[in-house]
């Protein structure tokens, strides 16, 4: 009698379950850009900083309606993401392709005293500081095809920081390749389709340390794609 009310329940479930589940075609991967409000910093417990969205203001997804819906299709356009056509299966809403949608155009980074010998107050740290991310954009410049295997190929700095390394827990990680470059060498197309998982858009992590003052006031200038210069301040204090 137990295992029949127990199969039943099962039974149920899966009945449940199924109803939750629909079907649609996808033009885009992604699905859905999330629009936040600013940009504000924080350091992790392992001292790097964080790049984080502040307060979401406007959803733009395959299914919006109006002019939200005109932006979500001009962003799938910009990002040249109109070709998957893929119908998929989903359990209450498709977020495999969850992005932010604000771009970053370039950073830059410079102290209020001086660091070391050869970068003094003013100074831009871009080319001892880099940008750690994520991004779908690999899969989708490739048709969709290349993947990454994050099990065999994970970049040691994701390892060595248990805030960088939940940034790539998503959905279909494998679709999302790592962002991991100094910010003097990094594109200007390499730091799109970032993340907003936690918040989350990257992280800056300094390859050298100060050989003068331990602590540092640092300003960080974001261009971003929406026309916005974002300027912040953060105290980093190193070991």
């Amino acid at each position: 009698m137990k295992k029949l009310i127990f199969l039943s329940f099962i039974l149920i479930f899966l009945c449940q379950a199924c109803s939750l589940t629909s079907y649609k075609f996808f033009r885009s991967y992604i699905t859905q850009y999330r629009l936040y409000e600013d940009i504000e910093l924080d350091t992790t417990t392992s001292g790097n900083i964080v790049i984080r969205g502040h307060k979401i203001t406007k959803h733009y997804s395959y299914d919006s309606d109006g002019n939200n819906k005109e932006r979500y299709d001009e962003l799938c356009k910009l990002h040249n993401d109109i070709s998957y056509n893929t119908k998929r299966s989903y359990m209450v809403s498709p977020l495999w392709g969850v992005c932010s949608a604000v771009d970053f155009i370039s950073i830059d980074v410079v102290s209020e005293s001086d660091f070391d010998d050869t970068h003094s107050k003013g100074v831009s740290l871009n080319d001892i500081v880099r940008f750690v991310s994520i991004s779908p954009k690999k899969f989708i410049d490739s048709k969709y095809s290349a993947t990454f295997d994050w099990e065999k190929d994970k970049p040691e700095i994701f390892k060595q920081d248990s805030i960088i390394n939940r940034i790539y827990h998503i959905y279909e990680k494998q679709n999302y390749f790592p962002i991991n470059k100094l910010l003097s060498e990094i594109g200007i197309d390499e730091m799109q389709l970032l993340p907003i998982t936690y918040y989350d858009c990257g992280f800056l992590v300094f390859d050298k340390e100060p050989t003068l003052e331990k602590e540092h006031t640092l300003t960080i200038t974001i261009k971003a794609s929406n026309g916005k210069t974002y300027v912040k301040t953060i105290k980093k204090t190193f070991k």
